[in-house]
């Protein structure tokens, strides 16, 4: 066999070697292209700036390398401010990783790797020689104690750090979700906005469905004695009125493109002390259109024109329907709006609302569930309204689809696999097998670096996939969508990419064997000692390489701002000022379903690796190191999170890193048996059963305060710290203040939520009626409906902030039928608006304007251009 390997295996040590330099090569250019484009483009790797004022006030320095300490300067609380709750988890994870692999790598390095070289000569069990150990070994001797083949006597100290790496595991973990628990607490407990007061209501019964009357829901609840119901939205099958805004918003797309074609476009969108900005260059008349061109486009768009006004006319006659004063909806035998058996229920107070989704309501099977409800801009309402088999229909064959996948991915798993070893190529293409082993570096590539840069293009790729089947699956948030595509990703990433790609090749090593059985235990072995490489490969280019890419954001910005540009395709991506907005001035989302399964199953590896090689946790603290910095910059400055999970991710991350470390045990189990130390094997056994116990500690007492908010947080949130250390319940001070709280329950918390929705009333009458006219020249006249200002309210989080003009009425019910836009200035935007669709008060201000001689820039007889300013959320 050693034969073999000198013939066909290229050495280790240079595979390590050009990885590490690869990867070195490739980070270190793009970060420091990153630094440089940073310079020029401030607001594109920042774009967050722009939407959030507050960021301004955290603002980097814009040189090339001291940005990078301001970055790490910026405290938890800060990140809690500036991107929430979620974000604030995603560091947690890295800074756990962080302060694991610190504490696994200081005991490997000073501890177990010394003893091991001691007795085998090799600082690693992968025998890949450190240069720094080498000139040791002529003061030590290269002669070693003499080893027992069937039981190595270092091998006691595999169980003893087992056991300790284990427990720091354990600890670690825990430490880590009490901090976030706490923070969760502390942080949901200080909100009072309309999500953390609303529940879910399903399984309503099919008689009180048909009466269509909220008062009935709202006085059941009431008689429960749990609080007081301020609002109930039934919901409705909207699909109708969904399918009129899925043609509606094919028409404003198409109208666009012909409006950007005719005005042509302005585009000025990176400058330094003005938001991006693309206007039309001639806002002409286009009642007089000179060139042939020109004329067959007004044709088009006097066509679309005319069919977007009779849309338009048919989407108003069913709003007007709608009553928002008790928000109902009139149905019938005729009507194609159908009552849902569900409801919305907003209470006076966020602990009532608590109390209520840990309540059994009825004791009849599937009646009258309660839950929290999600956030409003986190329903996709479409998937609102499927049945059960709907749903279970969709599963189905969304199951089918992924078995299917993994039977073609097994195949590529495989084919990888088998690029590891020279010899089983030779085995298939033995021409080919000895052209490559001939070169030396040629060697290097095809089985040290080709199969890390295939296993992670199929890491960063394949994702999509099952991000885009959990979308077709129907789930009715967008949160749900999102951590169902972490499951599905985990499981694909994990069982299929890292068990499976371990397992083949020993299989297939086992299979060309099959007369010789007692061949497999160290052919498994050599396998594991083969692939611990491998994985230090593939860490090492995701931490090096990967992440400055990711910094760098290469697939959004240096291709369609560098790439596309050059090569003239830019055109192709953009035809509208919304498309130029859309990429310029809305964050990129962070998606969990897409980011975090790739760390965690790293998390994973570090850890069944960490006893048997040093080099393996070195690179985990650096990849971990990397990456909590990028995710830091990218959560603050560039990426958003919009699904309103509120930290859920976590149990999701802490079940997965359990099962990680039960692979762990089970590994060293394996591992200790195959070095023939039965016994020492057997001594791990128990931490199989310490875990089982961890984990049902975590389900039993830990997920519950993931799940809801202590009503003693929102007794006193603002004084969180001072109360739950000194924890005195029974104490006359705590049962004073208790008693003084009471109101928090009842009477204060509705007070507040008034004086909340007098101020959010306020800024939605700001925000629908602040308009102003774009004229000829420079003038322009605003018009107010509300001249008291914005409102003053602080809001004590990032989720809070958001939700402000947001309630759980159909959002198409009173969405603006506005016009195609033409250009836009941040948030003002340019578009064509029918004359006769205006607000009556709105037209006596174009007929008055008119009058003093300011006409207004019309589009053709019946059109004229609307300058716009819209409140959307920071992705929108």
């Amino acid at each position: 066999m050693d034969d073999d390997n000198k013939l066909y295996g290229p050495s280790q040590l240079r595979v390590f070697q050009t990885q590490l330099a690869l990867s070195l090569t490739i980070g270190v250019f793009t970060f420091v292209l990153f630094c440089f484009l940073r310079r020029k483009w401030p607001h594109m790797y920042a774009v967050r700036t722009l939407r959030k004022p507050l960021i301004q006030q955290h603002s980097l320095p814009n040189n090339l390398f001291s940005w990078i300490m301001a970055v790490l300067a910026i405290s938890d609380e800060d990140v809690l401010e500036l991107s929430g709750l979620d974000a604030y988890v995603v560091l947690a994870f890295f800074k756990m990783g962080i302060t694991v692999f610190f504490l696994l790598l200081i005991l490997a390095m000073f501890v177990l790797s010394p003893i091991r070289y001691y007795f085998t000569g090799n600082y690693d069990k992968d025998s890949i020689p450190w240069r720094v150990l080498a000139s040791l070994e002529s003061l030590l001797g290269s002669g070693k104690p003499p080893l027992d083949e069937d039981f190595p006597r270092y091998l006691w100290v595999y169980p003893v750090f087992t056991y300790l790496f284990s427990i720091i595991a354990y600890v670690k973990l825990f430490h880590y979700t009490k901090i976030i628990i706490r923070t969760r607490q502390k942080y949901l407990a200080s909100q009072n906005s309309i999500t953390d007061r609303t529940i879910k209501l399903e399984g309503i019964p099919r008689k009180l469905v048909k009466r269509n009357d909220p008062t009935v829901l709202k006085n059941f609840i009431e008689d429960l004695g749990i609080g007081r119901v301020v609002d109930v939205k039934l919901n409705y099958d909207w699909t109708p009125l969904e399918t009129l805004f899925d043609k509606r918003n094919d028409l404003i797309s198409n109208l666009e493109k012909l409006y950007s074609q005719f005005f042509e476009l302005k585009i000025d969108l990176y400058n330094e002390h003005k938001l991006p900005r693309v206007v039309p260059i001639n806002p002409q008349d286009l009642l007089s259109s000179p060139t042939p061109s020109k004329r067959r486009l007004k044709r088009r768009i006097d066509s679309l024109s005319q069919e977007l006004a009779g849309l338009d006319s048919q989407i108003r006659a069913i709003q007007c329907k709608y009553d928002p004063r008790l928000s109902t909806f009139p149905v019938g035998e005729d009507s194609d709006i159908k009552t849902l058996p569900s409801a919305f229920i907003t209470m006076d107070s966020v602990a009532s609302a608590q109390m209520a989704a840990q309540t059994v309501l009825d004791p009849r099977v599937y009646k009258l569930l309660v839950t929290l409800a999600p956030a409003a801009k986190d329903i996709n309402w479409e998937n609102l309204n499927l049945s059960y088999y709907e749903k279970v229909t969709k599963s189905y064959m969304i199951t089918f689809v992924i078995i299917l996948s993994y039977s073609v991915i097994f195949f590529l798993v495989t084919s990888l696999s088998s690029l590891l070893d020279l010899k089983t190529i030779t085995k298939f293409w033995p021409a080919l097998g000895h052209m490559i082993a001939k070169s030396k570096w040629l060697s290097t590539f095809v089985t040290g670096i080709l199969p890390t840069l295939v296993f992670s293009a199929m890491n960063v790729s394949l994702p999509y996939l099952y991000r885009s089947l959990s979308l077709a699956q129907g789930y009715p948030l967008s949160s749900e969508v999102e951590l169902s595509s972490l499951l599905k990703n985990f499981f694909f990433i994990f069982f299929i990419l890292f068990l499976v790609f371990t397992i083949t090749g020993t299989l297939w090593d086992y299979f060309t064997s099959i007369g010789d059985t007692t061949k497999f235990a160290s052919q498994l072995a050599s396998s594991l000692k083969k692939l611990s490489l491998f994985y230090v490969d593939y860490i090492i280019l995701q931490g090096l390489a990967m992440f400055p890419v990711k910094l760098l954001q290469i697939g959004d910005f240096v291709i369609l701002n560098i790439v596309a540009k050059l090569f003239f395709f830019k055109n192709f991506f953009f035809r509208t000022p919304r498309d130029y907005r859309f990429f310029y001035y809305t964050p990129p989302m962070f998606d969990f379903g897409l980011q975090l399964p790739q760390h965690i199953l790293i998390f994973i590896i570090i850890l069944i690796y960490s006893v048997v090689s040093t080099k393996i946790v070195a690179s985990g603290l650096v990849y971990f190191l990397l990456g909590y910095f990028v995710y830091k910059y990218q959560l603050i400055f560039s990426f958003v999170h919009a699904p309103h999970s509120t930290g859920k991710v976590w149990p999701m991350i802490f079940r997965r890193l359990i099962f990680g470390i039960v692979i762990f045990q089970l590994f060293m189990c394996g591992t200790l048996a195959l070095e023939g130390a039965i016994l020492l094997s057997i001594l791990c056994t128990p931490l199989f059963l310490v875990t089982l116990v961890v984990a049902w500690n975590f389900e039993r007492f830990y997920v519950p305060l993931h799940s809801f908010i202590a009503l003693r947080a929102i007794l006193n949130p603002t004084n969180y710290e001072k109360e739950f250390d000194d924890d005195l319940l029974l104490s006359p001070a705590s049962n004073s203040m208790i008693n003084a709280s009471t109101d928090s329950l009842t009477g204060t918390s509705s007070q507040r939520q008034q004086e909340t929705v007098l101020n959010d009333g306020e800024s939605i009458g700001s925000s629908a009626s602040e308009l102003s006219l774009l004229l000829e020249g420079d003038h322009s006249i605003v018009h107010s409906l509300d001249q008291s200002g914005h409102h003053s309210r602080k809001f004590s989080t990032i989720d809070e902030e958001r939700e402000q003009f947001t309630d759980y009425t159909y959002p198409r019910l009173i969405d603006p039928l506005d016009g195609p836009w033409i250009g836009f200035e941040g948030n003002y935007i340019s578009m064509v608006e029918n004359k006769n669709d205006v607000k009556p008060l709105l037209q006596e201000d174009l007929e008055n304007a008119e009058s003093r001689g300011s006409p207004v820039n019309s589009v053709s007889s019946d059109n004229f251009i609307l300058r716009k300013h819209i409140r959307v959320s920071e992705w929108e």
